[in-house]
């Protein structure tokens, strides 16, 4: 994208594939193996402090309690760089935090538990330096050297956050860095968009684009095979990794994707309005309890999949920051009756929608039922548009 100025500096994040030999990988599970032990010892001693006296740990006193362990057990602790193990107990603090918090709003609050180290796949570090990134590798003391494509990084001095994640036979790195953010040459161009299941994006110019579709039969047969092992075998090991792998490279070229719809948006547009959906409210199981057993809950269940396919959710946040850095206006708007009202002449209606297709039965209109609602999205954020007192009630 061409830049005119810069706007300010924002954290960017790379990922990038890592590289090991088998000996590193040996190596490097055996460092994930002490940082969920080390979380579990911090948990418990925060656990204790509290039973015992009420008194609440912070993490500047578990950096003093870190200190005295690589002290006292030298060999086990002070091989290992301070900032992988400070990186830990800042996990646990916001573990902590975030806890307090829902407590606060009223939420399950979910205490913070212990880690089984089957379950612990990444390291997290306090503090990156700019010589842990160099030559095409990440070097940081007690982890063996890992080797990355390092074409188009940043310059490793405005390196800022490191985080290496190991799950399946993958190694990821995502290295953060403070870069500038360059504002696009200004544009009045408007759109609004719809999120749905049928097309995965309407815009209101009448392009969609659409929804996503994964191999669930390739995923199925690696499924079975896993099934068909003993658990804990060398086997369902490698079986695991195997489904575990395939996941994860689906979900790659998943963000990729939402990344070049995302670009192109930004470079498209000026001024971008999205619903504002609550995807965990319309994700909830239709089951029911046995007292009052749920209706229709296969359909229902097979819509939620379809919905958190789409990955509403990251498409807008790419769209957010991405609108943030190139200086391009966002507005989220609520979704209510925008599916039902006629763009054209403004009647809210709900028997006008018939799933794809969208028929004015006031004026006449005719057209595709999302791109209706994407002009309603963006009439919305920058028309003015305001729901009435009284609606009609769903048929």
């Amino acid at each position: 994208m061409e830049s005119s100025s810069i706007l300010h500096r924002f954290h960017r994040t790379y990922q990038r594939r890592g590289y090991l030999s088998r000996r590193g990988y040996a190596r490097l599970d055996s460092v994930l193996v002490s940082q969920a032990q080390l979380y579990n010892q911090a948990l418990e001693m925060r656990r204790n402090a509290y039973e015992l006296g009420g008194v609440p740990v912070t993490w500047q006193d578990q950096f003093k309690w870190l200190t005295g362990l690589r002290y006292v057990h030298s060999e086990q602790f002070s091989s290992l760089s301070l900032e992988v193990q400070r990186g830990t107990l800042l996990r646990l603090d916001r573990a902590f935090r975030s806890f307090f918090r829902r407590v606060e709003a009223g939420q399950t609050p979910g205490y913070p538990r212990f880690k089984s180290h089957h379950r612990w796949h990444s390291i997290e570090l306090a503090e990156a330096t700019p010589g842990m990134v160099r030559d095409g590798k990440v070097r940081i003391k007690g982890i063996p050297a890992i080797g990355i494509a390092d074409g188009g990084l940043p310059d490793s001095s405005r390196l800022k956050a490191l985080r290496i994640t190991r799950k399946g036979r993958r190694v990821t790195m995502n290295l953060t860095y403070v870069e500038e953010a360059h504002v696009l040459p200004a544009s009045d161009v408007l759109v609004g968009i719809d999120l749905g299941v049928s097309d995965r994006l309407a815009l209101s110019n009448g392009k969609s684009i659409g929804r996503r579709v994964i191999d669930r039969d390739g995923l199925a047969e690696k499924q079975r095979r896993l099934a068909r092992c003993k658990k804990g075998s060398r086997e369902w090991g490698k079986r695991k990794a195997i489904l575990s792998n395939a996941h994860g490279r689906d979900s790659v070229r998943n963000r990729n994707h939402c990344h070049r719809i995302t670009s192109e948006i930004i470079k498209d547009f000026g001024r971008i309005a999205v619903e504002d959906l609550k995807v965990r409210n319309m994700t909830s199981s239709a089951k029911g309890t046995v007292e009052n057993p749920g209706t229709n809950v296969k359909a229902k269940s097979r819509l939620n999949r379809e919905i958190i396919n789409q990955t509403w959710g990251m498409l807008r946040e790419q769209l957010r920051y991405k609108a943030e850095w190139a200086g391009r206006e966002f507005v989220v708007v609520s979704a209510q009756h925008t599916s039902q009202r006629c763009s054209e002449c403004g009647v809210i209606d709900p028997a006008n929608r018939r799933e794809k297709a969208y028929h004015c039965r006031s004026c006449g209109y005719q057209g595709d039922a999302d791109v209706n609602a994407a002009r309603n999205i963006l009439a919305r954020a920058f028309g003015g548009w305001e729901l009435p007192a009284a609606v009609p009630e769903a048929a």
